[in-house]
């Protein structure tokens, strides 16, 4: 049994004719209509190697129950809210963007739910622990915050929360909302697949040696900075704290990162946040109080005096007023 049909047979959604631009390497399911819309594609990359997306919009409570197949999965969740309980180990709420990597075994079922009104816009890449992709096998030793994981999954449902950075989340959306014509699919997500790979890579490996406590240069710490602050949406982390831990003297961490990025720290973080705000704008009916708590703000009315005060106009103007794309610009 090949790897796609190796994952078909674990799914309960319904299989539904695939489209041309998918045909010989890929897959569709769909929720049941009653209860959804949307659906989930999944991609052959590699003889091992699947690139999986799903964008769902939920009518009803929907359900459904995966059973494991023995593979290793890096799920990149952008928006919406969904639980996976799984029959042998902890219980995972994916409630804001996030980066997962778990392990799903043989022999355990794994039941996703979304509640209704709920949606979910994410990306998987999932490959078999005992034939990873090349790039992931010639890098095995430095993955330090995964060896665990890739050595010894065992016959649990196990997983690792890490951070989401602005460049996985752009690539990740930009198979999911692809424009291109349908000749250029199969190489174009194959492409964005490998390059998500790599960059999902670099930044575990930038972690490990952050945790292990190897040499850094103030470019590779700027760089971990960075990425925290992208994927820290919810603005729960201090700055201080950060460069701090880093070993970077306050007094020139706010000129190293302006000098090296072009903008301060402080403005960094609020520009990322924003711009994820102009995102729920856009691509969903989320109202203000949600997107603002999204962002990390406590009450909409600071959230629109941030965003005005950036944008110079305030979000209703920008949804309601065509300017979206101004907005982003």
């Amino acid at each position: 049994m090949d790897t796609l049909e190796q994952i078909a047979s674990a799914k309960e959604f319904e299989e539904v004719r695939t489209p041309p631009e998918m045909a010989g390497f890929g897959r569709r399911w769909i929720p049941p209509s009653e209860y959804a819309s949307g659906h989930e594609d999944c991609f052959q990359i590699e003889l091992s190697l699947l690139l999986t997306t799903k964008h769902f919009r939920m009518r009803e409570e929907c359900l459904e129950n995966h059973r494991g197949t023995d593979r290793f999965v890096f799920l990149y969740h952008l928006d919406g809210r969904r639980t996976i309980s799984p029959s042998n180990g902890e219980a995972l709420e994916l409630q804001k963007p996030t980066f997962v990597a778990y392990f799903h075994p043989k022999g355990v079922d794994a039941i996703s739910q979304w509640s209704a009104s709920q949606s979910e816009t994410a990306l998987a890449l999932g490959f078999d622990p005992q034939d990873p992709p090349r790039v992931v096998a010639e890098f095995s030793e430095q993955l330090t915050v995964l060896q665990d994981l890739l050595r010894h999954p065992g016959g649990r449902f196990t997983w690792i929360e890490l951070p989401l950075c602005s460049e996985m989340e752009k690539i990740a959306r930009s198979v999911i909302f692809r424009s291109i014509s349908q000749r250029f699919v199969h190489h174009y997500v194959s492409a964005k697949a490998n390059e998500l790979l790599c960059i999902t890579l670099d930044n575990m490996i930038s972690l490990g040696c952050i945790k292990s406590g190897a040499a850094l240069s103030m470019s590779e710490k700027l760089d971990h900075i960075k990425n925290v602050l992208d994927g820290d949406l919810q603005n729960k982390l201090s700055i201080c704290k950060l460069a701090e831990e880093l070993n970077i003297p306050s007094r020139c961490f706010n000129k190293a990162f302006a000098d090296r990025y072009g903008i301060n720290a402080h403005d960094y973080r609020t520009m990322v946040r924003l711009s994820k705000a102009v995102d729920l704008l856009a691509n969903t009916e989320m109202p203000l109080k949600m997107i603002a708590y999204e962002i990390g703000y406590g009450h909409a009315s600071n959230f629109c005096l941030a965003f005005k005060k950036h944008y110079g106009y305030t979000p209703k103007e920008i949804r309601s007023g065509g300017l979206l794309q101004h907005a982003a610009e």
